[in-house]
C-alpha cells in the first residue's frame, strides 16, 4: 500500500520501466552527439573548401607576379602569406584531427547502442528485427538484398565494425556486398588462400575467429590484419531454393576491429540475423525469377495473339484452312530468316506478306 493505493507494479516492471527511460536517453543522446558531428563535418567541408579557394587565388597571384617580373622579396607580402599559410595547414591538421575523433565517437555510440539492443527485453529485440526483415524483403532486387543484409549486420551484431556477404558461385568466392573497402580486402586475402572463415562458413552455421592467425587457417595467417580486422564472425546463408546453376549459398561476414570481438550474445544475434537474411534472399530471388517468368509467358501470349492475327488474316485472303495458314508464315520465317512472330507481326501491321526478300505480297502474286 502507497499513500492509501494498491501499487500493481512489481519489482521487475519497476526495474523494466527504468531501463527502457535509460535507454531512451542514452538514444536521445546519441541523436543529439551525430547531429553535431554531422553539423561540424558541414562546417569542416565549408572551411576546407574556402582555404582551396584561396590558395588557388595566392597560386594565381604568384604565376602572375612571375609573369610581370616582381621578385618575391620585392612583393613584400611574401613573409605575410607563407605565415598564413601555415597557419591554415595548420588548422586544417586540427580538422582532421578532430573530424577521426568524431568519427570514432560515432563508432563508439553506435556499439554502445548494438549492446542496449542485444540486453533489451526479448520484446524490443523482436522489434528490431521485425524491422530488419521488413527493410530486407522491401529489397529492390538481389543485389539490394545483399547490400541490406551486410548493414543489417553492422548496426545489430555486436562488435561488427564492417560486414559483407560471400557468394558461392559456379566460378569460385565473390564478394556480392560489403560495407567497408577493408572488408573486401579480408575476404579477397581468403579467397586468394583458399581458406579462412567466410569460406568454411559456407557449408557451416557459424564460424568464429576470435582473433588472427588462427591455427586453422594457417595460409591465410595473420593478413586480415594488415585490413585492420582482429576477429571475424562468419555465418551460413543458404543456398537459393530455386536451384539455378550459380546458386551454391554463400556466407554472411561479420569483422570486428579488436580480438574477441563478439561475445555470446552477439553470436546468438548474428545467427537470427543469418537465418533472416537466407529466408529474405530466397523470397527476392524467388520474386525476380516468377517476374522474369511473368514478363516471358506475357510475350508469348502476345505473341500468340499476333500470330493468330496474321493467320487470320492469310485465311481470309487465300481462303486457307488454320493449319495451311501457319505453314506459310513458318516457310516465310525460314526463307527470310526472321522469327515467326516478326512475320506475323510485319504482316499484321502492314497487311503484306512475303515469302521471299525480292517478292511481291501473296495477294498479287
Amino acid at each position: 500500500m502507497k499513500g492509501g493505493l494498491v501499487s500493481t507494479g512489481s519489482g521487475d516492471e519497476e526495474r523494466a520501466w527504468a531501463a527502457d527511460k535509460r535507454d531512451f536517453v542514452a538514444d536521445r543522446r546519441d541523436e543529439v552527439a551525430d547531429e553535431r558531428d554531422r553539423l561540424a563535418d558541414t562546417r569542416d567541408r565549408t572551411v576546407d573548401d574556402r582555404e582551396a579557394e584561396l590558395d588557388k587565388w595566392e597560386g594565381q597571384v604568384a604565376a602572375r607576379a612571375a609573369e610581370l617580373g616582381v621578385s618575391a622579396e620585392d612583393s613584400g607580402a611574401t613573409a605575410q602569406r607563407t605565415e598564413a599559410r601555415a597557419g591554415r595547414s595548420r588548422a586544417r591538421q586540427n580538422r582532421d584531427e578532430a573530424r577521426a575523433k568524431r568519427t570514432i565517437a560515432a563508432a563508439d555510440r553506435d556499439e554502445s547502442t548494438k549492446r542496449r539492443q542485444a540486453d533489451a527485453p526479448p520484446t524490443r529485440l523482436a522489434m528490431v528485427f521485425a524491422d530488419i526483415a521488413e527493410q530486407l524483403y522491401n529489397a529492390d532486387n538481389f543485389d539490394d538484398v545483399l547490400s541490406r543484409i551486410a548493414e543489417a549486420a553492422v548496426s545489430t551484431i555486436a562488435g561488427c565494425r564492417m560486414a559483407s556477404v560471400t557468394l558461392h558461385e559456379r566460378s569460385g568466392y565473390r564478394t556480392a556486398a560489403s560495407t567497408d573497402p577493408a572488408a573486401t580486402a579480408v575476404d579477397q586475402a581468403q579467397y586468394q588462400s583458399h581458406e579462412g572463415p567466410c569460406l568454411d562458413a559456407v557449408d557451416a552455421a557459424m564460424v568464429y575467429a576470435q582473433s588472427f592467425p588462427d591455427e586453422r587457417w594457417p595460409t591465410l595467417a595473420s593478413r586480415p590484419t594488415e585490413s585492420g580486422v582482429r576477429s571475424a564472425l562468419s555465418y551460413c546463408l543458404a543456398a537459393a531454393s530455386s536451384g539455378t546453376a550459380d546458386s551454391g549459398g554463400g556466407s554472411l561476414n561479420s569483422y570486428g576491429v579488436i580480438p574477441y570481438a563478439f561475445n555470446d550474445t552477439a553470436q546468438e544475434i548474428g545467427l537470427i540475423l543469418a537465418v533472416h537474411a537466407s529466408a529474405a534472399a530466397r523470397a527476392v530471388e524467388e520474386r525476380s525469377t516468377l517476374q522474369s517468368l511473368g514478363r516471358d509467358l506475357q510475350q508469348a501470349l502476345l505473341s500468340r495473339d499476333v500470330i493468330g492475327q496474321a493467320k487470320g488474316i492469310l485465311m481470309e485472303r487465300l481462303e486457307i484452312t488454320p493449319e495451311d495458314a501457319f505453314d506459310l508464315l513458318r516457310r516465310s520465317s525460314q526463307h527470310l530468316n526472321l522469327k515467326l512472330r516478326d512475320v506475323a507481326r510485319g504482316l499484321a501491321e502492314t497487311g503484306e506478306f512475303r515469302m521471299t526478300r525480292t517478292s511481291r505480297p501473296a495477294d498479287q502474286q
